[in-house]
């Protein structure tokens, strides 16, 4: 008797551990079903609402951050036509993402912002490239129009809405008028006037190599010891320093001025947070 029993325990654990590991593996990567139903869900959500769209199906994958089946949707013949369909484990459709990305340029803004980063990496990346940068790209400041009135947006913005969906852009043509360089240089020199110098060297650099940018943030920090070690303080930075205002006359004045400035901002945000913490 006390064998069987001991059997009848061994195998219900065992039940239960199976059905335990089952549990956790669905959580994490769903099942076979679930998929199937999703997948169906998917199609039949592009044939009732997106008919006359030559969208497919690229894949459908389980996400255990939110528990949803996310079928990825492409356009053969558009490259700004890429958005999500999300099902539930009983294949239920939730949303998709078609408007977020799709309808609101939101898709063509990072193609934009990808291809100028690009073109700025393959100058900050050169052999040529004189400086040791350990944070270097260019981009693009995207608003919905929304946003025009609720936060404090950048004079050199773009607003998503203003983009049309597959177009071409000339990165370098929008760079003059909007692009935003974010440089990071570590230098056994901080001062105005070597951040000045560097400032107009990497003006000459992308002047060069025919890359337009309309504004810079550089900051300018010793470099690490020889151990990797905590930097030696002190650093010396400019934050939306315009392209135009890159020029020898006046040009030391002008970075400690927007040095002088950003350690104003920084010391504001500061106190911002402080008095958020004490209330």
């Amino acid at each position: 008797m006390k064998k069987r029993i001991l059997k009848i325990a061994a195998f219900v654990f065992a039940i239960a551990l199976i059905v335990g590991v089952c549990v956790f593996a669905n959580a994490l990567v769903g099942n076979p079903i679930s998929k199937a139903m999703a997948t169906n869900t998917a199609e039949k959500h592009l044939e009732e609402n997106f008919a006359d769209k030559d969208f497919e199906i690229e894949r459908v994958t389980f996400s255990f951050k939110d528990g949803y089946y996310h079928a990825f949707i492409y356009s053969p013949s558009s490259i700004d036509s890429d958005f999500t369909i999300l099902v539930d484990m009983w294949g239920k459709l939730r949303y998709d993402t078609y408007e977020d990305r799709v309808l609101s340029g939101g898709n063509t803004a990072d193609r934009i912002s990808r291809d100028y980063r690009a073109v700025v990496d393959k100058v900050l990346d050169s052999q040529a490239f004189p400086y040791n940068e350990h944070i270097g790209y260019g981009d693009f400041d995207f608003y919905p129009r929304v946003h025009l009135e609720e936060y404090s947006v950048p004079e050199y913005a773009l607003i998503t809405e203003d983009l049309t969906l597959d177009a071409f852009y000339d990165v370098n043509e929008l760079g003059a008028k909007h692009g935003k360089l974010t440089i990071y240089i570590d230098d056994d020199t901080v001062s105005y006037e070597r951040l000045s110098e560097i400032l107009l060297d990497i003006r000459r650099i992308f002047d060069d190599t025919g890359v337009k940018f309309y504004v810079i943030d550089c900051v300018l920090e010793y470099p690490k010891n020889e151990d990797s070690s905590k930097k030696q303080e002190g650093r010396v930075e400019v934050r939306e320093f315009l392209y135009a205002d890159i020029y020898e006359e006046g040009m030391v004045e002008r970075v400690k001025a927007s040095d002088e400035a950003a350690n104003a901002y920084y010391d504001e945000q500061d106190a911002e947070k402080f008095k958020e913490k004490a209330e």
